[in-house]
Protein backbone atom coordinates (compact mmCIF):
# COMPACT_ATOMS: atom_id res chain seq x y z
CA UNK A 1 0.00 0.00 0.00
CA UNK A 2 1.12 3.30 -1.06
CA UNK A 3 1.29 6.43 1.52
CA UNK A 4 -2.20 7.54 0.07
CA UNK A 5 -4.21 4.64 0.61
CA UNK A 6 -2.68 4.66 4.54
CA UNK A 7 -3.58 8.03 4.86
CA UNK A 8 -7.05 7.42 3.41
CA UNK A 9 -7.65 3.70 5.87
CA UNK A 10 -6.40 5.83 9.00
CA UNK A 11 -8.73 8.49 8.90
CA UNK A 12 -11.36 5.96 9.55
CA UNK A 13 -9.89 6.16 13.16
CA UNK A 14 -10.57 10.14 13.34
CA UNK A 15 -14.13 9.60 12.25
CA UNK A 16 -14.51 6.46 14.59
CA UNK A 17 -13.13 8.34 17.42
CA UNK A 18 -15.87 11.22 16.96
CA UNK A 19 -18.58 8.73 15.80
CA UNK A 20 -18.10 6.33 18.46
CA UNK A 21 -16.13 7.79 21.52
CA UNK A 22 -18.58 11.13 21.23
CA UNK A 23 -21.42 11.05 19.70
CA UNK A 24 -21.99 7.30 21.03
CA UNK A 25 -20.82 7.05 24.36
CA UNK A 26 -18.89 9.98 26.55
CA UNK A 27 -21.70 12.70 24.98
CA UNK A 28 -24.82 10.66 25.95
CA UNK A 29 -22.77 9.94 29.40
CA UNK A 30 -22.32 13.52 30.07
CA UNK A 31 -25.91 13.81 29.24
CA UNK A 32 -27.07 11.59 31.52
CA UNK A 33 -25.04 12.57 34.47
CA UNK A 34 -26.23 16.27 34.23
CA UNK A 35 -29.44 16.94 35.97
CA UNK A 36 -32.17 17.60 33.97
CA UNK A 37 -31.49 16.53 30.85
CA UNK A 38 -33.41 14.16 28.43
CA UNK A 39 -33.14 12.58 25.18
CA UNK A 40 -33.83 15.39 23.49
CA UNK A 41 -30.84 17.12 24.96
CA UNK A 42 -29.07 14.88 22.49
CA UNK A 43 -31.37 14.56 19.78
CA UNK A 44 -32.14 18.70 19.10
CA UNK A 45 -28.59 19.79 19.15
CA UNK A 46 -28.15 16.82 16.53
CA UNK A 47 -30.86 17.46 14.47
CA UNK A 48 -29.77 21.29 13.95
CA UNK A 49 -26.32 20.65 13.04
CA UNK A 50 -27.43 17.80 10.70
CA UNK A 51 -29.82 20.24 9.49
CA UNK A 52 -26.98 22.70 8.68
CA UNK A 53 -25.06 19.52 7.07
CA UNK A 54 -27.59 19.04 4.89
CA UNK A 55 -27.67 22.15 3.28
CA UNK A 56 -23.85 22.74 3.09
CA UNK A 57 -23.46 18.94 1.87
CA UNK A 58 -24.40 18.89 -2.04
CA UNK A 59 -22.83 22.70 -2.44
CA UNK A 60 -19.64 21.90 -0.83
CA UNK A 61 -19.53 18.25 -3.20
CA UNK A 62 -20.14 20.18 -6.40
CA UNK A 63 -17.09 22.72 -5.51
CA UNK A 64 -14.57 20.40 -4.62
CA UNK A 65 -15.70 18.86 -8.29
CA UNK A 66 -14.67 21.81 -9.68
CA UNK A 67 -12.16 23.58 -7.09
CA UNK A 68 -9.67 20.72 -7.29
CA UNK A 69 -8.48 21.84 -3.46
CA UNK A 70 -10.70 19.33 -1.65
CA UNK A 71 -7.55 18.07 0.82
CA UNK A 72 -7.29 21.97 2.12
CA UNK A 73 -10.57 22.36 2.80
CA UNK A 74 -10.72 18.90 4.58
CA UNK A 75 -7.91 19.82 6.42
CA UNK A 76 -9.38 22.80 7.39
CA UNK A 77 -12.77 21.51 8.71
CA UNK A 78 -10.76 18.32 10.63
CA UNK A 79 -8.83 21.73 12.93
CA UNK A 80 -11.79 23.38 13.79
CA UNK A 81 -13.44 20.11 14.72
CA UNK A 82 -10.81 19.06 17.07
CA UNK A 83 -11.12 22.45 18.65
CA UNK A 84 -14.41 22.48 19.29
CA UNK A 85 -14.53 18.86 20.65
CA UNK A 86 -11.66 19.86 23.18
CA UNK A 87 -14.19 22.84 24.23
CA UNK A 88 -16.96 20.43 25.04
CA UNK A 89 -17.71 19.89 28.46
CA UNK A 90 -14.87 22.52 29.39
CA UNK A 91 -17.46 25.08 31.05
CA UNK A 92 -20.21 24.52 33.45
CA UNK A 93 -22.80 25.91 31.33
CA UNK A 94 -24.77 22.94 29.33
CA UNK A 95 -25.55 25.01 26.35
CA UNK A 96 -22.12 25.91 25.47
CA UNK A 97 -20.66 22.60 25.32
CA UNK A 98 -23.79 21.42 22.83
CA UNK A 99 -22.95 24.21 20.97
CA UNK A 100 -19.26 23.54 20.73
CA UNK A 101 -20.18 19.43 20.24
CA UNK A 102 -22.43 21.18 17.22
CA UNK A 103 -19.33 23.24 15.55
CA UNK A 104 -17.52 20.10 15.74
CA UNK A 105 -20.07 17.82 14.55
CA UNK A 106 -20.69 19.94 11.46
CA UNK A 107 -16.75 19.98 10.45
CA UNK A 108 -16.57 16.49 10.99
CA UNK A 109 -19.13 15.30 9.08
CA UNK A 110 -18.81 17.85 5.62
CA UNK A 111 -15.31 16.06 6.50
CA UNK A 112 -16.97 13.05 6.09
CA UNK A 113 -18.09 13.71 2.51
CA UNK A 114 -14.50 14.88 0.99
CA UNK A 115 -13.53 11.60 2.92
CA UNK A 116 -15.76 9.64 1.19
CA UNK A 117 -15.03 11.26 -2.28
CA UNK A 118 -11.13 10.65 -1.78
CA UNK A 119 -11.92 6.73 -2.40
CA UNK A 120 -12.12 6.96 -6.05
CA UNK A 121 -8.37 7.74 -5.93
CA UNK A 122 -7.33 5.73 -3.11
CA UNK A 123 -8.44 2.43 -4.80
CA UNK A 124 -9.71 0.43 -7.74
CA UNK A 125 -12.51 -0.90 -9.13
CA UNK A 126 -11.09 -4.23 -7.96
CA UNK A 127 -9.89 -3.59 -4.73
CA UNK A 128 -12.56 -0.92 -3.74
CA UNK A 129 -14.60 -3.34 -0.92
CA UNK A 130 -11.13 -4.51 0.60
CA UNK A 131 -9.85 -0.91 0.65
CA UNK A 132 -12.68 0.14 1.76
CA UNK A 133 -12.80 -2.79 4.68
CA UNK A 134 -10.04 -2.25 5.76
CA UNK A 135 -10.21 1.37 6.64
CA UNK A 136 -13.52 0.60 8.87
CA UNK A 137 -11.83 -2.17 10.40
CA UNK A 138 -9.00 -0.06 11.57
CA UNK A 139 -11.28 2.35 12.20
CA UNK A 140 -12.99 -0.10 15.09
CA UNK A 141 -9.82 -0.42 16.34
CA UNK A 142 -9.72 3.20 17.31
CA UNK A 143 -13.13 2.84 18.39
CA UNK A 144 -11.96 -0.17 20.66
CA UNK A 145 -8.96 2.54 22.19
CA UNK A 146 -12.19 4.85 23.49
CA UNK A 147 -13.87 1.84 25.08
CA UNK A 148 -10.83 0.65 26.70
CA UNK A 149 -10.11 4.29 27.40
CA UNK A 150 -13.78 5.17 28.83
CA UNK A 151 -13.15 1.67 30.78
CA UNK A 152 -9.81 3.03 33.23
CA UNK A 153 -11.89 6.67 33.00
CA UNK A 154 -14.27 5.23 35.12
CA UNK A 155 -11.65 4.50 37.80
CA UNK A 156 -10.31 7.64 38.40
CA UNK A 157 -12.52 10.26 37.33
CA UNK A 158 -16.71 10.88 37.19
CA UNK A 159 -16.68 14.18 35.18
CA UNK A 160 -16.26 13.41 31.70
CA UNK A 161 -15.29 17.17 30.52
CA UNK A 162 -11.08 15.88 30.27
CA UNK A 163 -12.09 13.18 28.01
CA UNK A 164 -13.67 15.15 25.30
CA UNK A 165 -10.23 16.71 25.42
CA UNK A 166 -8.29 13.96 24.95
CA UNK A 167 -10.43 12.46 22.34
CA UNK A 168 -10.87 16.04 20.37
CA UNK A 169 -6.48 15.84 20.53
CA UNK A 170 -6.20 11.89 19.39
CA UNK A 171 -9.16 12.71 16.39
CA UNK A 172 -6.61 15.34 14.97
CA UNK A 173 -3.60 13.05 15.10
CA UNK A 174 -5.41 10.23 13.00
CA UNK A 175 -6.74 12.73 10.65
CA UNK A 176 -3.82 14.63 10.10
CA UNK A 177 -1.91 12.37 8.09
CA UNK A 178 -3.96 12.85 4.56
CA UNK A 179 -3.00 16.46 4.76
CA UNK A 180 0.64 15.74 4.47
CA UNK A 181 0.31 12.15 2.28
CA UNK A 182 -2.88 11.89 0.53
CA UNK A 183 -1.65 12.40 -3.07
CA UNK A 184 -4.41 14.16 -5.25
CA UNK A 185 -4.23 14.29 -8.67
CA UNK A 186 -7.10 17.03 -9.09
CA UNK A 187 -5.05 19.15 -6.22
CA UNK A 188 -2.45 20.86 -8.85
CA UNK A 189 -5.56 22.26 -11.27
CA UNK A 190 -5.44 26.20 -10.67
CA UNK A 191 -8.47 28.09 -11.53
CA UNK A 192 -9.77 31.72 -10.60
CA UNK A 193 -12.67 32.11 -8.13
CA UNK A 194 -14.91 33.00 -10.28
CA UNK A 195 -14.57 30.17 -12.83
CA UNK A 196 -14.54 27.97 -10.05
CA UNK A 197 -18.11 29.18 -8.54
CA UNK A 198 -20.19 29.48 -11.88
CA UNK A 199 -18.43 25.98 -12.90
CA UNK A 200 -19.97 24.71 -9.06
CA UNK A 201 -23.19 26.62 -10.15
CA UNK A 202 -23.69 24.76 -13.93
CA UNK A 203 -23.07 21.02 -12.21
CA UNK A 204 -25.60 22.04 -9.24
CA UNK A 205 -27.90 23.19 -12.14
CA UNK A 206 -27.87 20.07 -14.56
CA UNK A 207 -28.14 17.62 -11.54
CA UNK A 208 -31.48 16.79 -12.08
CA UNK A 209 -30.28 15.89 -15.66
CA UNK A 210 -27.59 14.10 -14.19
CA UNK A 211 -30.54 11.92 -12.31
CA UNK A 212 -32.08 11.27 -15.57
CA UNK A 213 -29.40 9.68 -17.40
CA UNK A 214 -28.19 7.49 -14.24
CA UNK A 215 -31.98 6.75 -13.04
CA UNK A 216 -30.62 4.32 -10.23
CA UNK A 217 -28.92 7.01 -8.77
CA UNK A 218 -32.21 8.99 -7.11
CA UNK A 219 -33.57 4.97 -6.17
CA UNK A 220 -30.28 4.31 -4.34
CA UNK A 221 -30.16 7.38 -2.10
CA UNK A 222 -34.08 6.89 -1.86
CA UNK A 223 -33.46 3.48 -0.29
CA UNK A 224 -30.28 5.26 1.70
CA UNK A 225 -32.29 7.76 3.78
CA UNK A 226 -34.48 5.02 4.95
CA UNK A 227 -31.91 2.85 5.99
CA UNK A 228 -29.68 5.14 7.50
CA UNK A 229 -32.69 6.79 9.37
CA UNK A 230 -32.33 3.20 11.09
CA UNK A 231 -28.64 2.73 11.56
CA UNK A 232 -28.07 6.61 12.50
CA UNK A 233 -30.56 7.08 15.26
CA UNK A 234 -29.91 3.33 16.49
CA UNK A 235 -26.49 4.60 16.73
CA UNK A 236 -27.09 7.85 18.79
CA UNK A 237 -29.30 6.29 21.08
CA UNK A 238 -27.89 3.29 21.20
CA UNK A 239 -26.57 3.79 25.08
CA UNK A 240 -29.15 5.60 26.07
CA UNK A 241 -31.86 2.65 25.10
CA UNK A 242 -29.01 0.19 27.25
CA UNK A 243 -29.35 2.27 30.26
CA UNK A 244 -32.97 3.30 30.53
CA UNK A 245 -34.88 0.40 28.53
CA UNK A 246 -32.57 -2.46 28.94
CA UNK A 247 -31.62 -1.18 32.71
CA UNK A 248 -27.00 -2.04 32.14
CA UNK A 249 -24.96 -0.13 34.21
CA UNK A 250 -22.79 2.32 32.43
CA UNK A 251 -19.98 -0.36 32.95
CA UNK A 252 -21.88 -2.98 31.48
CA UNK A 253 -23.03 -0.37 28.22
CA UNK A 254 -19.80 0.34 28.05
CA UNK A 255 -18.50 -3.73 27.86
CA UNK A 256 -21.31 -4.38 25.47
CA UNK A 257 -20.04 -1.73 23.05
CA UNK A 258 -16.73 -3.56 23.84
CA UNK A 259 -17.70 -6.94 22.89
CA UNK A 260 -19.45 -5.38 19.34
CA UNK A 261 -15.91 -3.47 18.22
CA UNK A 262 -13.92 -6.50 18.70
CA UNK A 263 -16.38 -8.30 16.38
CA UNK A 264 -17.09 -5.40 14.27
CA UNK A 265 -13.29 -5.59 13.27
CA UNK A 266 -12.85 -8.67 11.35
CA UNK A 267 -16.49 -8.87 10.03
CA UNK A 268 -15.80 -5.24 8.11
CA UNK A 269 -12.38 -6.71 6.72
CA UNK A 270 -14.24 -9.51 5.74
CA UNK A 271 -17.38 -7.38 4.12
CA UNK A 272 -14.61 -5.53 2.31
CA UNK A 273 -13.97 -8.94 0.51
CA UNK A 274 -17.07 -10.24 0.31
CA UNK A 275 -18.05 -6.79 -1.66
CA UNK A 276 -15.23 -7.34 -4.03
CA UNK A 277 -16.76 -11.02 -4.30
CA UNK A 278 -20.34 -10.44 -5.25
CA UNK A 279 -20.90 -7.29 -5.40
CA UNK A 280 -22.00 -4.45 -3.37
CA UNK A 281 -25.87 -4.03 -4.18
CA UNK A 282 -25.78 -7.81 -3.22
CA UNK A 283 -23.36 -7.11 -0.03
CA UNK A 284 -25.46 -4.15 1.04
CA UNK A 285 -28.78 -6.06 0.87
CA UNK A 286 -27.16 -8.37 3.43
CA UNK A 287 -26.55 -5.78 5.57
CA UNK A 288 -29.57 -3.60 5.80
CA UNK A 289 -31.42 -7.17 6.50
CA UNK A 290 -29.59 -7.97 8.96
CA UNK A 291 -29.95 -4.26 11.03
CA UNK A 292 -33.50 -5.05 10.63
CA UNK A 293 -33.04 -8.60 12.40
CA UNK A 294 -31.65 -6.32 15.03
CA UNK A 295 -34.02 -3.86 15.45
CA UNK A 296 -36.42 -6.74 15.62
CA UNK A 297 -34.55 -8.00 18.62
CA UNK A 298 -34.25 -4.69 20.33
CA UNK A 299 -37.81 -4.09 20.89
CA UNK A 300 -38.48 -7.49 21.73
CA UNK A 301 -37.03 -7.57 24.56
CA UNK A 302 -38.50 -4.90 26.51
CA UNK A 303 -41.95 -5.70 24.75
CA UNK A 304 -42.24 -9.42 25.32
CA UNK A 305 -40.06 -9.13 28.97
CA UNK A 306 -37.03 -11.16 27.60
CA UNK A 307 -33.82 -12.00 29.31
CA UNK A 308 -32.26 -8.17 28.94
CA UNK A 309 -28.94 -10.47 28.84
CA UNK A 310 -29.93 -11.24 25.64
CA UNK A 311 -28.50 -7.63 25.18
CA UNK A 312 -24.82 -9.15 24.68
CA UNK A 313 -25.62 -11.25 22.11
CA UNK A 314 -27.74 -8.90 19.97
CA UNK A 315 -24.65 -6.61 19.75
CA UNK A 316 -22.73 -9.02 18.77
CA UNK A 317 -24.91 -9.58 16.08
CA UNK A 318 -25.62 -5.96 15.75
CA UNK A 319 -21.72 -5.59 15.03
CA UNK A 320 -21.00 -8.23 12.55
CA UNK A 321 -23.09 -5.81 10.27
CA UNK A 322 -22.31 -2.54 11.51
CA UNK A 323 -19.43 -2.04 9.17
CA UNK A 324 -20.56 -3.61 6.06
CA UNK A 325 -23.05 -1.17 4.92
CA UNK A 326 -20.01 1.71 4.59
CA UNK A 327 -17.99 -1.19 2.67
CA UNK A 328 -20.95 -1.53 0.12
CA UNK A 329 -22.90 1.37 -0.37
CA UNK A 330 -19.49 3.52 -1.22
CA UNK A 331 -18.58 1.27 -3.95
CA UNK A 332 -22.05 0.84 -5.17
CA UNK A 333 -22.30 4.58 -5.49
CA UNK A 334 -19.42 5.08 -7.51
CA UNK A 335 -20.66 2.51 -9.70
CA UNK A 336 -23.84 4.13 -10.11
CA UNK A 337 -22.27 7.60 -11.22
CA UNK A 338 -19.20 8.23 -12.83
CA UNK A 339 -18.90 11.21 -12.78
CA UNK A 340 -19.58 14.25 -10.66
CA UNK A 341 -18.16 12.22 -7.72
CA UNK A 342 -17.82 15.22 -5.34
CA UNK A 343 -21.61 16.02 -5.48
CA UNK A 344 -23.04 13.13 -5.64
CA UNK A 345 -20.94 11.85 -2.26
CA UNK A 346 -22.19 15.53 -1.11
CA UNK A 347 -26.08 14.24 -1.76
CA UNK A 348 -25.00 11.07 -0.20
CA UNK A 349 -23.50 12.81 2.80
CA UNK A 350 -27.23 15.03 2.98
CA UNK A 351 -29.42 11.99 3.01
CA UNK A 352 -27.18 10.50 5.65
CA UNK A 353 -27.85 13.83 7.15
CA UNK A 354 -31.30 14.22 6.56
CA UNK A 355 -31.98 10.71 8.08
CA UNK A 356 -30.15 11.77 11.17
CA UNK A 357 -32.46 14.51 11.46
CA UNK A 358 -35.67 12.50 11.05
CA UNK A 359 -34.32 10.12 13.71
CA UNK A 360 -33.00 12.02 15.83
CA UNK A 361 -36.21 14.24 15.81
CA UNK A 362 -39.05 11.33 15.56
CA UNK A 363 -36.85 9.26 18.34
CA UNK A 364 -37.32 11.82 21.57
CA UNK A 365 -41.22 12.86 19.89
CA UNK A 366 -42.12 9.14 20.27
CA UNK A 367 -40.44 8.41 23.71
CA UNK A 368 -40.93 11.67 24.94
CA UNK A 369 -43.18 13.81 23.69
CA UNK A 370 -46.01 11.15 22.97
CA UNK A 371 -44.99 9.24 26.09
CA UNK A 372 -44.66 5.83 24.42
CA UNK A 373 -41.38 5.21 25.72
CA UNK A 374 -37.95 3.95 23.76
CA UNK A 375 -39.09 0.80 22.32
CA UNK A 376 -41.72 2.59 20.04
CA UNK A 377 -38.98 4.38 19.37
CA UNK A 378 -37.05 1.59 17.85
CA UNK A 379 -40.11 -0.04 16.17
CA UNK A 380 -40.37 2.97 13.81
CA UNK A 381 -36.66 2.43 13.32
CA UNK A 382 -37.44 -1.44 12.38
CA UNK A 383 -40.01 0.01 9.89
CA UNK A 384 -37.56 2.46 8.03
CA UNK A 385 -34.97 -0.75 7.93
CA UNK A 386 -37.58 -2.62 6.29
CA UNK A 387 -38.56 0.25 3.71
CA UNK A 388 -34.90 0.47 2.85
CA UNK A 389 -34.55 -3.25 1.92
CA UNK A 390 -37.46 -3.05 0.22
CA UNK A 391 -36.52 -0.69 -2.17
CA UNK A 392 -32.80 -1.99 -2.76
CA UNK A 393 -34.66 -5.51 -3.98
CA UNK A 394 -34.35 -4.91 -7.71
CA UNK A 395 -30.62 -3.29 -7.18
CA UNK A 396 -28.38 -5.76 -9.46
CA UNK A 397 -24.92 -6.16 -9.25
CA UNK A 398 -23.48 -5.23 -12.64
CA UNK A 399 -26.44 -2.83 -13.17
CA UNK A 400 -25.45 1.12 -13.61
CA UNK A 401 -27.55 4.18 -14.58
CA UNK A 402 -28.90 4.33 -17.92
CA UNK A 403 -26.08 5.93 -20.13
CA UNK A 404 -27.18 8.79 -21.91
CA UNK A 405 -28.72 8.65 -25.26
CA UNK A 406 -27.88 12.63 -25.86
CA UNK A 407 -25.14 14.37 -24.45
CA UNK A 408 -25.50 15.60 -21.11
CA UNK A 409 -24.18 19.40 -20.86
CA UNK A 410 -21.43 19.57 -20.35
CA UNK A 411 -19.50 22.76 -17.98
CA UNK A 412 -17.02 25.58 -19.32
CA UNK A 413 -13.51 24.66 -19.79
CA UNK A 414 -11.08 25.12 -16.66
CA UNK A 415 -9.76 28.09 -16.79
CA UNK A 416 -5.96 27.94 -16.05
Amino acid sequence: MNKSIVSWILYDVANTIFNMGIVGLFLPLWINERAGTTDADLGFPIAISMAIVLLGSPVLGALTDQAKGRVRTFTVLNIVAATATFLIGSVSATTISLIAFSVAFICVYLAELIYNSMLEKASTEENRGKIGGIGIGLGYLGALAVILFALEYDHFSNDYGAAFQVLGVLFLLTALPITFFFFDSNEKVSRTRGAVLYSTWLQIKRTRAHFRHYPLLPKFFLARYFYMIAVATGSTFGVLYGLKTIGFSEREVELVMLLGIVIAIPASIIWGYIVDRIGPSTALKFNVLGWSLVLAGSVSIPWFGLNTQLWWPLSAFTAMFYGGLWVADRPLLIRLSPVDLGEMFGIYGAISRLASITGSIAWPFIAVNLGLGQPASVFFLFCCSIVGAVLLIRFQDGSQGKQPTTVVPSLPEQID
